[in-house]
């Protein structure tokens, strides 16, 4: 096979000028063949038939004569290093510079086969040729391309989308949640003297549900009625109810209440309901217990069955159930304190709880106060709400020692614990105004108490600064008791249109409707403040409220709302009567005017290097 190469087996003479059998003589000798290998020339070796299957043989003598040229050229090295010229050049400069003469593997049949085993063998190597196309070539790969890059564009455009997707719908604010009651304005009516829509002198459901939309504008998400219940001589005496089961007719029908609940469910404003407990029951009952059922509970048909069959049964779980069927949300409590030493108290607050589930239930703070400690777990874990009255009247230090009392105590001790429901007046105290002789004191003393940490409830008619009914003739003394609960004056509208209240004696109380925007103003910006509606701040697994009282000198009170991440409020208040400067630069930097302290204030930057307030004055600053 005229293709292969062949060593010559001559060792000991290398030719002067080694030829090539293959290559011309000048580009033998030009190129040196350092690494010995067969030639790839076409013109010497022609490209096998397509056919054909291509053999090399490599037989054990083409590794021997390949040995003994090795053996040569080391030998021809050694020799050549005594020279001292050739001794001071590296190895490629000699192979550069030098001719060293190597033989050429010559073709030799007898070379293609290698002892095995005492025989010789041939070794064959065997390449197949490649086919002249593969499948894929005769793929349409300019469509390929096409759709691979419109489905890449397309799934990046799509990633692109969710991702916004998901932006977008983000939640704008990242606050604490709450239930309705907890952090959001209450607004306590005595529906008798709130508005007169059928004009007898006495105020009804249908008033309420006609000014839906104020109470609506004032920022309340809870509107609490007093007694509805029928009385003898309502409203004179509208603690001597008959049932809990009815209402008044002087102040409507049930028609007339399930239209004043759809007007303020369509505002999102829910509704409660003071439920006077004592002395219209005077012991707790004891038969229910024992044949209480809490899936016919749940079904709603418990009162119905046990009012049939027994007319002694348990009326409060009835009225419950009743009234929750009719729209009510919540339920304050009033009277609890008397069943404390009744030995029913525990299993029957349990099982109120129980029926009102998810709906709050309001307690006042007498009820701890006079409560035992055995009862004190019980009571704090079936409530959702204590209400607390700030006696503003007291003046700066009797607030601070109010307030430091009870966030040191146990409704602040942990997370579970119920709400603070605060309020300045209610239906059996004397009108915030007449309480604070001076000025706009009534919406100071509102700004105060929307910064409170809880539940605020302002009594109805404060909000403007009404104030008591006045009888200087003492005509009526058997309705003293009822001065407070004056008709609400209107700005545009009359209380009724009869001119003489028949259960009301006295000249028309004050107002100041200027107020009220700044009151509404203060009730959005605690809805979305977590720093202000927020009750406590939960850190290292410990409750703590998040309310400090920063300065309290004289007659100003500093109290700091703060919550993490957010920026942090402050209210200064001058509960005196007379002006009020201080330099509270020490504790506090710079903010803005939020809210007040007069009605025709605006929002402006303050330093809290000379701060004045007049009596009765209090503002809302953001810190920066």
């Amino acid at each position: 096979m005229d293709g292969f190469l062949r060593v010559n087996a001559t060792t000991s003479a290398m030719p002067a000028s080694p030829t090539n059998l293959f290559l011309a003589e000048e580009v033998a000798s030009t190129c040196p063949l350092i690494t010995p290998s067969p030639p790839t020339n076409d013109l010497i070796n022609p490209p096998p038939d397509e056919n054909q299957r291509t053999t090399f043989i490599i037989g054990e003598e083409l590794a021997n004569k390949l040995k003994h040229v090795k053996d040569d050229d080391k030998a021809a090295g050694d020799s050549g290093s005594s020279s001292s010229s050739v001794l001071a050049e590296p190895v490629c400069t000699q192979l550069l510079n030098h001719r060293h003469h190597y033989s050429h593997i010559t073709k030799d049949e007898n070379t293609t086969s290698q002892e095995t085993n005492g025989k010789v063998q041939p070794m064959q190597l065997t390449f197949r040729n490649p086919p002249d196309d593969y499948f894929f070539m005769k793929w349409n790969w300019v469509l390929i391309r096409k759709v691979s890059i419109w489905t890449f564009l397309s799934g990046l455009i799509a990633m692109t989308a969710l991702v916004v997707m998901m932006v977008g719908s983000l939640p704008k604010r990242c606050n604490p949640p709450t239930e309705w009651y907890q952090g959001g304005l209450m607004y306590e009516i005595f529906p008798a003297s709130f508005h007169d829509a059928d004009n007898d002198g006495v105020g009804d459901l249908k008033g309420i549900a006609i000014y839906a939309d104020y109470i609506k504008q004032l920022g309340v998400s809870g509107v609490r009625l007093n007694s509805i219940f029928p009385a003898t001589h309502y409203p004179e005496h509208y603690k001597n109810i008959s049932t809990l089961l009815e209402i008044d007719p002087k102040l409507g029908s049930l028609r007339d209440f399930n239209n004043m609940v759809n007007a303020l469910h369509l505002r999102n404003i829910s509704i409660l309901l003071d439920f006077p407990l004592y002395p219209h029951i005077q012991k707790l009952p004891s038969h229910q217990i024992r044949e209480f059922n809490e899936s016919q509970v749940e079904a709603g048909e418990f009162a119905r069955k046990r009012s049939l069959e027994n007319p002694n049964s348990d009326e409060i779980s009835e009225a419950l159930q009743f009234w929750m069927e009719y729209g009510v949300d919540g339920f304050y409590f009033k009277g609890l304190e008397n069943y404390l030493e009744d030995p029913l108290f525990v299993p029957n607050l349990r099982r109120w709880k129980k029926l009102v589930r998810e709906n709050p239930i309001i307690i006042d703070n007498a009820v701890l106060n006079k409560a035992p400690m055995e009862l004190m777990n019980t009571i704090l874990t079936n409530v959702d709400l204590v209400d607390i009255q700030v006696k503003i009247e007291n003046g700066v230090s009797g607030i601070r020692n109010q307030l430091d009392s009870i966030q040191n105590g146990t409704l602040f001790s942990k997370a579970s614990m119920p709400w603070i429901h605060w309020s300045l007046g209610n239906v059996d105290s004397i009108r915030l105004a007449d309480r604070l002789h001076y000025g706009n004191a009534t919406l100071g003393a509102i700004l105060l108490q929307l910064m409170l940490p809880g539940t605020p409830c302002i009594f109805y008619g404060d909000e403007v600064g009404m104030h008591q009914v006045e009888d200087p003739e003492n005509d009526r003394e058997d309705l003293k008791h009822l001065h407070q609960l004056g008709a609400m004056i209107w700005e545009e509208l009359r209380f009724t249109k009869k001119g003489l209240l028949p259960w009301m004696h006295g000249k028309p109380t004050h107002s100041n409707f200027k107020q009220l925007e700044l009151v509404s103003k203060m009730a959005k910006l605690r809805v979305q403040s977590p720093s202000i509606y927020v009750n406590t701040v939960l850190k290292d697994g410990q409750s703590k409220a998040n309310s400090e009282v920063k300065y309290s000198q004289g007659d100003l009170l500093v109290i700091q709302r703060y919550y993490p991440r957010r920026k942090s409020f402050v209210v200064v208040s001058n509960l005196g009567a007379n002006l009020q400067t201080a330099d509270l630069s020490k504790l506090l930097y710079t903010g803005n005017v939020i809210v007040g302290p007069k009605v025709d204030s605006k929002s402006e930057s303050i330093s809290f290097k000379e701060i004045s307030l007049w009596p009765g004055e209090s503002v809302v600053i953001e810190l920066d």
